[in-house]
């Protein structure tokens, strides 16, 4: 099925960021909560198994040839990086808090800005590129690093989601410019959901009742994230919209308080408040230069 070229506009595609990274890391407090009596892998077939099916009504009711993809091995390639991306989230965040885990993903922006140039023909340019960097040095102040926080498991499992994530980011970004946002969304979740099955299966942990409704947050919440994150990386280039990735940041540090207690410290809210500022500050100059380069818009 052929589709229109989605337009290419920075502040939409901000808007549908923002609102993802929302949606993900209320899946990732349910994730967070369930890795502490389910296996990470078991958790990543549970998000699957309820996202797809989901996915699937939505697609029938609105155009069932959305089901239809030109690009399959694409598909597969962002699923295996996915699979191990859910397996190593759900690890870290066994052995750390979200605020710490979140600091050590951040790490992914600045890697997809630094990869969407070779990757994607989408160089980001120095200024850009700089503010993913100072974003970066907000993150560290927050980490506080030290050898022994940099050598865990914990943390190593966090640096292998990063890795896996820019992958999968860059690829939404190859696939939005041919599929629907569904489609690409779809095939992520069954894809992941079938090859995790016979891995989870000998080790599967029989679910309790207060697991149910995390279960369904984590469904909800993750559907809805795929769909809003796809969008963005379809309507502008990923160098421009990783940055607010930075944003999980507030989520992590609002969650941990309201449900594990963790008050952060001032140091916290100095590397937060330099990571936002980054990010806002790269929709500004994107804006400014869109408006010396298209005076009108075409749309």
């Amino acid at each position: 099925m052929n589709h229109h070229p989605v337009p290419q506009n920075t502040l939409h595609a901000v808007g549908y960021m923002m609102a993802a990274v929302f949606l993900l890391a209320t899946m990732d407090v349910a994730i967070k909560v369930l890795v502490e009596d389910i296996p990470s892998l078991q958790v990543a077939f549970l998000r699957c198994a309820v996202s797809a099916p989901l996915f699937g009504a939505w697609m029938l009711v609105a155009d069932r040839r959305l089901f239809r993809t030109q690009r399959f091995p694409a598909h597969l390639s962002r699923a295996g990086l996915g699979l191990v991306m859910l397996w190593a989230v759900g690890e870290s965040f066994r052995e750390m808090s979200l605020a710490d885990a979140y600091a050590i993903f951040f790490a992914a922006p600045l890697l997809i800005a630094l990869l969407s140039g070779p990757v994607m023909k989408e160089p980001a340019g120095p200024v850009r590129l700089a503010a993913c960097a100072v974003g970066f040095i907000g993150v560290l102040v927050v980490l506080k690093p030290n050898p022994g926080t940099l050598i865990s498991y914990g943390s190593w499992m966090a640096l292998l989601a990063v890795a896996c994530y820019s992958g999968v980011a860059l690829l939404v970004r190859a696939l939005g410019r041919e599929e629907h946002s569904l489609t690409i969304a779809f095939w992520f979740t069954a894809l992941v959901g079938i090859a995790s099955l016979p891995m989870v299966a000998p080790v599967w942990v029989p679910l309790a009742a207060d697991h149910w409704p995390w279960i369904a947050l984590l469904g909800v919440t993750g559907t809805l994230g795929q769909v809003t994150i796809v969008a963005a990386f379809r309507r502008a280039p990923a160098g421009v919209i990783a940055p607010f990735d930075y944003t999980h940041m507030v989520w992590a540090v609002l969650y941990g308080w309201w449900i594990w207690g963790e008050l952060p410290d001032s140091r916290t809210w100095v590397g937060v408040a330099v990571i936002v500022a980054a990010g806002l500050f790269v929709i500004h100059r994107e804006r400014s230069a869109n408006r010396r380069r298209s005076p009108v818009s075409p749309d």
